[in-house]
């Protein structure tokens, strides 16, 4: 009976992990489109001027109301810095990325992210790269090839942006396991990537500002609670389920920017876009299992 009545919970936490995780790729995907609908009417810079002020004045207030071990501390202020530098510079490009391709375009750009990560981590942490870190990678750039059915001559503008926000996006990844090492909480994390964010759009945004209408202000708050909410549910999702298996789940978000994608924006996703999507998600999955089974 003990061994019957200690497998419930843990069915009902991976049932309650699943259906957190297919929430949060809406979530997800749900800012991704307001920033898609934002960003063809202002520049990236102060989008992220105003959604930072907005991200930062509730980390401010979370510090305030006692949080401000959690929020404000670090041990590690220069990789906190460059962390937060890096995450800034893949925030504009990813923006810019969805301004230049069709929404489920930068799915791939933003799947292929841990991938990157592994060989980065490799690199800079000196974390064994094993063959299945280079397949995967290199089945991962086939399916970004897929993009192009035109071959490698219509490579434009919005690819290489996304590429850009891809490997600055997982070296900030990359930094971020570094920096769990040290005494900084998550929320520090996120906070200050937010502040470098702010930092970023207001040297910028004066080159750029246009006045912005109140709903569309109404929407940049709107994208600025989604993408917090988006991060701490995936706290709360790690603790109920495996990385690899939330990994895995969380692909089911390209299906999500399709649909959006046809239905706010018009757009037709061809079989070639399927395709490289398919190899990214599956070289993604081969990538996490391999590693799970060389941890064992």
């Amino acid at each position: 009976m003990t061994a019957v009545s200690g497998a419930v919970p843990l069915q009902r936490a991976a049932l309650l992990g699943a259906g957190l995780t297919l929430l949060n790729t809406l979530v997800s995907v749900s800012a991704d489109a307001i920033a898609k609908d934002l960003i063809a009417s202002y520049a990236a810079p102060q989008l992220m001027a105003v959604a930072g002020a907005i991200a930062v004045g509730l980390g401010l207030l979370a510090a305030a109301m006692g949080q401000q071990a959690r929020v404000l501390h670090t041990g590690a202020p220069r990789l906190l810095a460059l962390r937060s530098a890096l995450g800034a510079v893949s925030t504009t490009c990813f923006f810019y990325a969805l301004r230049y391709l069709p929404f489920a375009e930068v799915f791939v750009f933003i799947a292929i992210m841990p991938i990157f990560g592994a060989l980065l981590s490799g690199l800079f942490l000196n974390e064994r790269i094993s063959r299945a870190v280079w397949l995967a990678l290199a089945v991962g750039l086939l399916g970004m090839v897929y993009l192009l059915p035109g071959g490698l001559a219509t490579i434009g503008l919005g690819h290489w942006i996304g590429l850009a926000a891809s490997a600055t996006g997982a070296g900030s990844i990359v930094l971020s396991r570094r920096i769990c090492r040290s005494h900084t909480h998550s929320m520090a994390q996120v906070f200050y990537a937010q502040l470098a964010c702010l930092i970023l759009g207001l040297a910028l945004a004066p080159l750029v500002w246009q006045p912005m209408a109140a709903a569309d202000l109404g929407l940049i708050a709107l994208y600025t609670l989604f993408l917090i909410a988006t991060r701490w549910l995936m706290v709360v999702i790690v603790r109920l389920l495996p990385a690899y298996v939330v990994l895995q789940l969380a692909n089911v978000q390209f299906i999500w920017m399709v649909i959006l994608g046809q239905s706010l924006f018009g757009e037709v996703t061809g079989a070639h876009v399927w395709l490289g999507s398919a190899l990214v998600i599956g070289s993604g999955i081969w990538l996490v299992n391999a590693q799970r089974a060389a941890a064992r």
